[in-house]
């Protein structure tokens, strides 16, 4: 997750609109997904019965709206995390589709012409 917060910081804003093709996301949309997947998997992981929700990827995307978004939604995270009585399923699903995502977001970046945070 630190990685992708610091591609989220990394990408300029006039980019944020960037998608390589138009059948995928672009990166705020593709922010705004890994958001919304932290809400789903840690919820979950606090025992909590929440279901799929595409708020903030479906929402404004744009950085300056989308940063308090991410930071609030891995600050939650985080919390489960931290409180060490997470259902463990969840908590490594959700490692799981961030990583996938960052992979994505790897790609973009690099089609940008920028290094990513992990290299």
């Amino acid at each position: 997750s630190a990685w992708v917060s610091k591609a989220a910081e990394l990408v300029p804003a006039d980019k944020y609109s960037y998608k390589p093709t138009a059948s995928v996301r672009t990166v705020g949309q593709m922010l705004g997904h890994i958001a919304d997947s932290y809400g789903y998997y840690c919820a979950r992981a606090a025992k909590r019965n929440v279901q799929w929700s595409d708020a903030i990827e479906k929402g404004a995307t744009d950085k300056a709206t989308l940063a308090p978004k991410l930071r609030q939604a891995l600050d939650a995270c985080n919390a489960v995390y931290t409180a060490g009585t997470g259902d463990v399923g969840q908590l490594m699903a959700n490692i799981a589709h961030t990583s996938l995502h960052y992979g994505n977001l790897i790609t973009y970046i690099r089609m940008m012409g920028m290094t990513p945070p992990s290299s």
